[in-house]
């Protein structure tokens, strides 16, 4: 009987252990990047491209997309997007302050085209903390945007 039990405790031990060896050769998942948590690539493209039609036809901010090739603007942004929240692009486009650069920006429209993509990302179901950080990443171009004086 103790013959028996000895093992029992063995190979439930032998068990224990080929388990947690296991478990410790499995890789751990990192945390998800913000672009993935925005969608990826489709999800990204959709929200800008909404958010871009509709400060092109939204009084407030229509005059600064007069004449602008609204899919252009919005594959690039979907590319600066993606560079930024980790995505794995690299984006190749203008800085900021040399595309708008006689645009002649207001800080009013820079707010009324940040509330719509906020809209846009609320309605897509984007959790308020990828929100959030794909702000606070895009924030510091308002200066680079928006016109001095």
């Amino acid at each position: 009987m103790f013959k028996r039990s000895l093992r029992l405790t063995a190979v439930l031990g032998l068990c224990l252990l080929t388990a947690c060896a296991q478990i410790q050769s499995q890789p751990v998942p990192g945390p998800i990047p913000l672009f993935e948590r925005l969608g990826g690539s489709a999800g990204v493209s959709k929200v800008v491209g909404l958010s871009l039609t509709r400060a092109a036809q939204d009084p407030r901010t229509q005059r600064s997309f007069d004449g602008i090739k609204i899919e252009a603007v919005q594959k690039s942004l979907t590319q600066q997007i993606c560079a930024l929240a980790g995505g794995g692009c690299v984006y190749e486009g203008e800085t900021m302050a040399r595309s708008h650069q006689d645009l002649k920006i207001a800080a009013s429209e820079f707010d009324a085209l940040v509330e719509m993509l906020r809209q846009e990302l609320d309605r897509a179901g984007i959790a308020a903390g990828a929100k959030n950080e794909l702000l606070r990443l895009l924030a510091p171009m308002k200066r680079d945007i928006v016109a001095a004086g």
